[in-house]
């Protein structure tokens, strides 16, 4: 199976569709069947005269279920009560979902030229990094973010694009949802900063598990739990897969962020495995803890 990503591209315009009181669920659950998506993930968000709009929201689709559909999406929504299909009905779409229109006789093709396009935007999408800080703090504007900077110098200096991807709040469902997005918008690399302590604020490393149940982590340092502010017994940094983006959790001190961007770096050319890179940038990282708790 060759999954790609939509990459925010994902509506389907269906032309030469005429409904008459039809029911728009249905039609939408009748989609999402042929297309092997999730019913609750396919909706109906626009119609006009010969036209209906679908969105489609899942971030990935499995190429083979979706190309060369055009005819059984068709015939199958033709079958439901008030919807009329015309004989030159078509479907069509900006991003990749454009292949549901893909005549039979070219599916075999499509899809090959299809993975090899998938390599493609892997490959662009392996030189662009987003840069996640995050704390409340930093979104009461209290104090400065000094590690998004520090992040562009080194990172630029190694030929990636950065760009800064946001700040998000103390809250594991809005770490894991920026972090989701970055990753659609076809951000290779994210890294996130702050919130990796044993703090009841510090939420990324459980975020990015919720996106990553597989990830892997290095402890930094033990804490007796309930000792302290500590609810948590250690201070960990994480690296997630996520689709094709690698995601790094640093802690928030910008002396430690520096620390760990050259091992990044080389880790990332070098395609270092995941285990052992997140222990490669631990390493330096612990004997600046004594002196900094705070993550």
């Amino acid at each position: 199976m060759t999954s790609v990503q939509l990459l925010e591209k994902t509506e389907i315009w269906l032309h030469g569709i005429s409904l008459d009181s039809a029911n728009l669920p249905n039609l939408a659950n009748v989609v999402a069947d042929v297309l092997m998506l999730p019913r609750e993930k396919v909706f109906v968000t626009d119609v006009r005269e010969n036209l209906v709009v679908l969105d489609i929201l899942v971030p990935r689709v499995e190429l083979e279920n979706v190309t060369g559909k055009q005819d059984e999406i068709l015939g199958a929504i033709g079958d439901l009560i008030g919807v009329t299909v015309a004989k030159d009905a078509t479907i069509h779409s900006e991003g990749i979902l454009g292949v549901i229109g893909t005549p039979r006789a070219q599916i075999e093709r499509y899809l090959a030229d299809a993975r090899k396009l998938e390599t493609q935007i892997a490959n662009y999408a392996s030189g662009r990094v987003a840069v996640v800080s995050t704390g409340s703090e930093l979104l009461a504007g209290e104090i400065e973010d000094t590690n998004y900077q520090a992040i562009r110098n080194a990172m630029e200096a190694a030929d990636f694009e950065v760009e800064f991807g946001g700040i998000a709040g103390d809250s594991e469902a809005e770490i894991a949802g920026i972090v989701a997005r970055l990753s659609g918008e076809g951000f290779g690399i994210i890294i996130t900063t702050g919130g990796v302590g044993a703090e009841d604020k510090d939420h990324t490393v459980e975020a990015l598990e919720r996106l990553d149940p597989k990830l892997s982590t290095a402890v930094l340092a033990h804490y007796k739990r309930g000792h302290g502010r500590h609810v948590k017994d250690s201070v960990r940094i994480a690296i997630a897969r996520l689709g094709w983006s690698t995601v790094f959790a640093l802690p928030g001190p910008t002396h430690e962020v520096k620390l760990a961007l050259p091992i990044i770096i080389e880790g990332l050319a070098a395609k270092t495995d995941q285990a052992d890179l997140v222990e490669a940038i631990a390493s330096p990282l612990r004997s600046t803890l004594p002196h900094h708790q705070h993550h």
